[in-house]
Order: C-alpha cells, then sequence, then structure tokens
C-alpha cells in the first residue's frame, strides 16, 4: 500500500504535494489505514489526538460546540486532512469529525513521524500554521464571532 499512498498523496493532498516521492515515502511507510461507516466519529472534540489523518475516500463532515451550541462546520473530501491544529499546539480537538458516507478510509500518521517530517520540512509547518488560521476564522464565523466576509 505505500506506493499507492505516495500516488495518493502526491496527486490529492495539496499541502505535502510539493515534495518528491523520496520525501512522500519516508511518511506513507508508518501510515495506518481506518475505515468507517456512515456517521461514525473519526476523532471527538476534547480529545487528545495523537494523528495527524488524511481522508484517502469517502467524506466527513466537520462539528463543533460551543457555549453558543453546536454548528456543522463543512465537510471534508478525498485528499483533506485534519489533526494538525492538537500536534502542532499540544491541545485537544477543537472539533468533531464524523465519517458522511459508508467505507470512508482514513489514513494515519503517528504523532512522533509527523513531528520528526516538520523537523526535517520547516516549510511546512508555516503552511499548517496558515490552514489553522483560516480554520479559526471560519469556525468563529460559525458561531457568530470574527469578521463576516463582505
Amino acid at each position: 500500500m505505500p506506493f499507492d499512498d505516495t500516488l495518493f498523496i502526491k496527486r490529492n493532498v495539496n499541502i505535502l504535494s510539493y515534495f518528491n516521492d523520496d520525501k512522500i515515502r519516508q511518511i506513507t511507510s508508518e501510515l495506518t489505514h481506518q475505515t468507517f461507516k456512515k456517521d461514525q466519529t473519526v476523532v471527538f472534540q476534547g480529545e487528545i489526538n495523537h494523528n495527524f489523518f488524511i481522508l484517502k475516500s469517502g467524506s466527513a463532515q466537520v462539528f463543533a460546540k460551543s457555549g453558543m451550541g453546536k454548528a456543522c462546520l463543512g465537510e471534508l473530501k478525498a485528499g483533506d486532512f485534519f489533526g494538525e491544529i492538537s500536534l502542532l499546539d499540544s491541545t485537544t480537538c477543537d472539533v468533531t469529525i464524523r465519517s458522511a458516507a459508508d467505507d470512508t478510509e482514513v489514513l494515519m500518521l503517528p504523532h512522533d513521524t509527523f513531528k520528526r517530517f516538520l523537523r526535517e520540512n520547516p516549510g511546512l509547518e508555516l503552511s499548517l500554521r496558515e490552514k489553522i488560521a483560516e480554520r479559526k476564522r471560519l469556525k468563529a464565523q460559525a458561531f457568530g464571532a470574527g469578521p463576516r466576509p463582505a
């Protein structure tokens, strides 16, 4: 499966696609796969997360709770990733990710491998932090805080 995963990441995971095949193979050899049924939770808001997740097939919905209620923040598709906030900031998950289709396949990169890959590729952390800022803005907007688009 590592060859298949390398091709998938190269073609579909935009934040990792600029790495050459050898770099991507450094992480694909350590990926684990898990398949989820529709409505099965992949990660829970508030839990401690130890993986960087990449959605390989199917789809998933992103939910968040706050003092203002619960909101669906969007849907993830093949090639999307999640879990980076918890790993970068050593905090609990700030959203719940739930499978939106049967046979949703998720690739999981262990914490230690993720951290090593970041150390070896410092530009990746900057790209991830930009994505985190975007996601936090969307979450704030969903709960009525922060600037709204014109």
